[in-house]
């Protein structure tokens, strides 16, 4: 199980998703493991894509994770706002 909290920035840009000042991950130990499972792919992906690395999604890396649980996208850092 997966539970995500976040606070919103105190300067938020007009985003599609909003930058937080704080974010809280509660995880159970095996989803834990799963997510640094996650995070490790993620990592290999962005450095074999380069640049042309978007995001990923925890949901589409976990096939028939429970549903109730939020996909959680890791995307590359952006330069220019405007190609969010």
């Amino acid at each position: 199980m997966i539970k995500v909290y976040g606070e919103l920035s105190q300067t938020p840009e007009q985003l599609k998703f909003p930058e937080l000042s704080a974010l809280s991950i509660a995880l159970t130990p095996d989803a834990m493991e799963k997510f640094a499972a996650f995070v490790a792919h993620a990592a290999s992906e962005m450095k074999r894509l380069g640049p042309d690395y978007d995001h990923v999604h925890f949901t589409d890396f976990c096939k028939g994770w429970d549903a109730n649980c939020p996909d959680i996208q890791l995307t590359r850092i952006y330069d220019d706002a405007s190609n969010k």
